[in-house]
């Protein structure tokens, strides 16, 4: 999903972390990992979807890169999107 909202395979990132994600829990899987062997995105499997549609994380500061690449910018408005659908989905009428 990074890769989809971003449009690219390869982002820069800034990770200034002493501590990190080391083991990835069973209902998720790594999928941005840096150089370093950090891991500094996950996604829920797809067989776990249907739990959390767009369930996206991120180790890095996006919000200290979209200013100067919008593949970061992308990425809050995904979120922001997702958070409209899904708040959307749950109005009563």
């Amino acid at each position: 999903m990074i890769a989809e909202i971003a449009g690219k395979t390869n982002l820069g990132v800034n990770s200034p972390h002493h501590q990190a994600v080391e083991k990835v829990a069973k209902p998720l899987r790594a999928t941005a990992v840096s150089i370093d062997g950090i891991i500094e995105g996950m996604e829920l499997r797809q067989n776990c979807q249907h739990l959390v549609p767009n369930l996206v994380t991120v180790q890095f500061h996006p919000e200290r890169l979209f200013a100067r690449h919008k593949e970061h910018l992308d990425l809050f408005r995904s979120f922001t999107d997702a958070s409209r659908r899904s708040r959307q989905s749950r109005i009563i009428v």
